[in-house]
């Protein structure tokens, strides 16, 4: 096999395993929940911690990622994202639990980082689009770490024997997939800093419309993450089965359509598809959040699905053929991107405790409409 094939293989893989991990704690949050003795709110609360924990890595991924490389990134964080999600369920304590999602959320936002930034490396090598193909295979690992989270939840096997059965497993499969990935080139004059890197970097105001562009899209992705499954469960009557489904169906639709997404994106253009998909994705969760029944329920998850799906990937080459250090700019729109992905579901817990999860999900609509509005943002 050409050593390019190889390295599009190796990053296809690296994304699947850091959503296979997260596939894994979709349908386990529940039994968490009820395990901790939480509301709506405290659980909100406590799920804010993997934002704010990927908000720090954020803001040191460049420091952190120039010094040791992408590929040597990807090697250490991505088996820590899986190895630092088994202490949380073992806390028997609410604020124990935080501390642990805090250290899971760092190093999740280094691999997101990392991995967006090779592949991005890894596309300009190859000269074609793979992005969104990249993040297909993200979603098919988000849907596989879903279903292995519902048998085991079906079997009645507890979250804490479940993660720390299986995360070590995948952590190693983790390392063995990005040791694969190309050695990193020395960056080019063109891009070496001046001076040294700061330790804190935000977004420039050159990228910064770009980074808001897909916040609503991320946030009904995050919701569908962390909110599906008590939805399911604590408003259509589901069982732990049809809970993983739901996702799985959410998350199948979505990986169809990102592995087609280079080539929709290039027959009907980036624009075109980013308005399309803004108010698919908007349509989807107002159907999901309104669900009289759970046929609807699914009807709705697959209309988000096509909607949330391409929308992060075209965002994402955009930013990295911006001027300006790539690294900075895939960390910047990450960094927003990524922390509306995991604040949305704590803020709709705690809207959840006060005008019921139905509401709670249907105040995302007016954020998702936001990206059809900056849709031009794309071909700037």
């Amino acid at each position: 096999m050409p050593a390019s094939r190889r390295h599009i293989h190796a990053i296809y893989a690296v994304f699947f395993v850091e959503s296979l991990v997260l596939g894994n704690w979709i349908p386990r949050i529940p039994d968490i929940k009820a395990a901790l003795g939480l509301s709506d709110f405290t659980l909100g609360i406590n799920l804010l911690a993997i934002p704010l924990g990927t908000l720090v890595s954020f803001l040191l991924a460049t420091r952190l990622l120039q010094k040791r490389g992408l590929k040597v990134g990807c090697q250490r964080w991505l088996p820590l994202w899986a190895l630092l999600l088994i202490p949380p369920v073992w806390m028997n304590a609410p604020w124990l639990f935080f501390i642990g999602l805090l250290a899971a959320g760092f190093a999740i936002g280094i691999v997101e980082v990392a991995m967006n930034t090779k592949a991005d490396v890894i596309e300009r090598e190859v000269g074609s689009r793979i992005m969104s193909r990249c993040h297909g295979f993200w979603s098919l690992g988000s849907m596989s770490g879903a279903m292995l989270g519902a048998i085991a939840a079906e079997l009645g096997i507890s979250a804490q024997w479940h993660f720390t059965l299986l995360l070590p497993f995948i952590a190693l499969l983790g390392y063995v997939v990005a040791s694969a990935l190309p050695n990193d080139e020395p960056q080019t004059s063109a891009q070496e800093p001046t001076e040294a890197a700061p330790a804190f970097k935000l977004p420039s105001r050159g990228i910064l419309l770009l980074c808001l562009m897909p916040v609503g899209i991320m946030m009904i992705e995050g919701a569908f993450i962390d909110w599906s499954a008590v939805f399911m469960h604590s408003v259509m009557n589901a069982s732990p089965m049809v809970i993983g489904i739901t996702y799985a169906f959410f998350s199948v639709v979505m990986a169809l359509t990102r592995l087609n997404g280079d080539a929709i994106a290039e027959h009907f253009g980036d624009f075109n598809v980013i308005v399309a998909s803004g108010l698919a994705a908007t349509s989807g969760i107002a159907v999901f959040a309104l669900a009289p029944s759970i046929i609807w329920a699914f009807f709705g998850a697959a209309l988000a699905g096509v909607g949330v799906a391409i929308v992060y990937p075209l965002a994402m080459s955009a930013a990295a053929r911006r001027p300006g250090n790539a690294t900075d700019n895939v960390a910047a729109l990450s960094m927003v991107s990524f922390c509306a992905f995991l604040l949305a579901p704590p803020v709709i817990g705690m809207m959840s405790d006060w005008l019921g999860l139905r509401v709670a999900l249907l105040l995302l609509v007016p954020f998702a409409l936001a990206t059809p509005y900056l849709a031009r943002e794309v071909n700037r």
